[in-house]
């Protein structure tokens, strides 16, 4: 009787993430883009007089987050203005420019298009001709 109950269990486990699978890939199949670096940012709405500038995404418990923002505010931002943007204080604005992954990065000119971006790290040499086309050289 006994290993007919955990029989049971595991059946209604299987079926409980089966079912979670599926939801997911419906999901998925909708078309809506993860993990996307956002085309411009609206720099007015990031307090940014005028650009070039560099944006963070992030979140307060993310590791990586405060890597990225390390990276940027170093010499490797060659002096750049950076503006974090922490999700549990913008959450407006980390949805209106579709973040759904922290650390996002961007790179955004005089009009705020975005040059380059990264998700996660930042890469040192795509950061270096970022900030080359910004500055116009």
């Amino acid at each position: 009787m006994e290993r007919l109950a955990i029989a049971a269990v595991l059946v209604v486990i299987a079926l409980a993430v089966a079912f979670v699978a599926q939801r997911r890939r419906g999901a998925a199949a909708s078309g809506v883009p993860h993990s996307s670096v956002p085309a411009s940012v609206d720099l007015g709405s990031l307090d940014i007089d005028t650009g070039p500038a560099i944006v963070v995404f992030t979140e307060e418990t993310c590791r990586t987050c405060a890597a990225a923002i390390a990276v940027v505010r170093g010499p490797a931002g060659a002096g750049l203005p950076v503006t974090e943007v922490p999700f549990a204080d913008e959450r407006e604005l980390h949805r209106r420019h579709g973040i759904d992954t922290v650390p996002t990065t961007v790179v955004a000119d005089l009009d705020g298009q975005v040059v380059d971006g990264w998700i996660g790290r930042v890469d040192m040499s795509g950061l270096a001709a970022a900030l080359a086309q910004v500055r116009g050289g």
